[in-house]
């Protein structure tokens, strides 16, 4: 079945590609990512985890639809680190710091940012939703901060409940605010769709896409994400 979502994931891919850079500036990038969660008795939980994001295929409206070429650039490595406590039975809270090292890459600044973020989870017979409201500042040529509000649900394939080697099936929208003293406010909308597959009850695979149309009150692009993420809890 993994097999199978994966063909199916690369031709929603292939096709979005082609349907999306027709018009307008249009990014395919690749952004794995692993992190470890640290979890105890208490309410608190520490996570730690590295990514990578590079561009495979770019396009703008202004080059020959003939000419089209795979043009792959690393943007950046990243560590990072975030502090969660949970609330109750549904609710956390979490504060955490991004640092990713750009200048290596591109040639511009390095890049800080903190987050902090609330996600509150309702679980229901079949499927679960959470809502996740974050609050990012970006540090790096300039400043800028970013308001996000996010659904997410996670709907188990196999009976009510997600176990060892078992799959789900997740999909996410969220919007995006951002604004600085050196720019202009601007909007912007993402959709996820990856399927979730736990390895072990404390390691799940992630493989899916996520589409984001950026900046769309103004000079709008649009960027295509190949998203892979191992996640691990001990």
């Amino acid at each position: 079945m993994i097999i199978s979502f994966s063909k199916y994931i690369l031709f929603i891919f292939l096709f979005l590609i082609t349907f999306t850079s027709s018009s307008q500036d249009f990014t395919a990038l690749i952004n794995p990512a692993v992190s470890v969660t640290i979890k105890n008795e208490t309410p608190w939980s520490y996570t730690f985890g590295t990514a990578y994001r590079s561009n495979i295929y770019q396009h703008t409206a202004e080059e020959n639809l003939d000419n089209k070429k795979l043009k792959i650039n690393s943007q950046f490595t990243e560590f990072n680190h975030s502090t969660t406590r949970k609330i109750g039975f549904n609710s956390k809270l979490s504060a955490g710091i991004k640092y990713r090292f750009v200048e290596t890459y591109t040639g511009k600044k390095d890049e800080t940012r903190f987050i902090e973020q609330y996600a509150y989870t309702k679980k229901y017979e079949k499927f679960k939703l959470v809502h996740r409201v974050r609050f990012v500042q970006r540090f790096r040529e300039r400043t800028t901060l970013r308001g996000r509000y996010r659904l997410l649900a996670e709907l188990p394939l196999n009976g009510n409940r997600v176990d060892a080697k078992e799959l789900s099936l997740v999909g996410t929208i969220e919007g995006v605010w951002e604004f600085g003293k050196e720019e202009v406010p601007n909007y912007g909308f993402r959709y996820s769709n990856y399927l979730g597959y736990r390895i072990t009850n404390n390691t799940v695979l992630n493989l899916g896409v996520e589409y984001r149309y950026r900046n769309f009150t103004k000079d709008a692009y649009t960027q295509l994400f190949l998203i892979s993420a191992l996640k691990i809890s001990i």
